[in-house]
């Protein structure tokens, strides 16, 4: 009770530091309670390490969805095929198929990439942005406690005399 009473006393800045205080905790807190997962991200991932790992998952998640769709065609219409089809009707029906895969690949993965890249650097400027404001919290709480170790200089000398 004694600071603030001092700082009231010695400094029109005193209850304008608390209120600033205030603000930039609340601000953190929202940020952080809003996304936390942006945080996470590069808290825990270097870029590379990120996106190769997002890349990973699209590469696998592609790949499995799509021998599944093929797989079910080939039960859906795998007798009519057999049927109807040549050899090298059958070869040129896999090549086509094999197209249409290395494109839908390239395609979900440049999406993955691009969306991934955007919420790394989304992720990072939330970050640079806690950052600023944590170093504007340290300046507050430094200048509160050279006011405080001023305050208490000037008790002692007192106590002295």
């Amino acid at each position: 009770m004694m600071i603030y009473a001092y700082i009231q006393a010695h400094s029109r800045e005193g209850f304008m530091l608390q209120k600033d205080k205030v603000i930039i905790m609340t601000k953190l807190a929202l940020e952080e309670k809003k996304d936390p997962r942006l945080s996470f991200i590069t808290r825990n991932y270097w870029f590379d390490d990120y996106l190769g790992l997002e890349l990973w998952k699209a590469f696998f998640a592609v790949t499995i969805t799509y021998v599944l769709a093929v797989l079910l065609g080939l039960v859906a219409y795998g007798d009519d095929w057999t049927v109807r089809f040549k050899i090298a009707d059958l070869l040129a029906l896999g090549m086509t198929l094999l197209r249409v895969y290395l494109l839908v690949l390239t395609a979900c993965l440049l999406v993955t990439a691009l969306s991934h890249v955007w919420l790394y650097k989304k992720a990072y400027r939330k970050q640079e942005s806690e950052k600023s404001s944590l170093r504007k919290l340290n300046r507050i709480y430094a200048l509160e406690e050279a006011l405080d170790n001023l305050g208490k200089r000037e008790k002692r000398s007192r106590g002295k005399e």
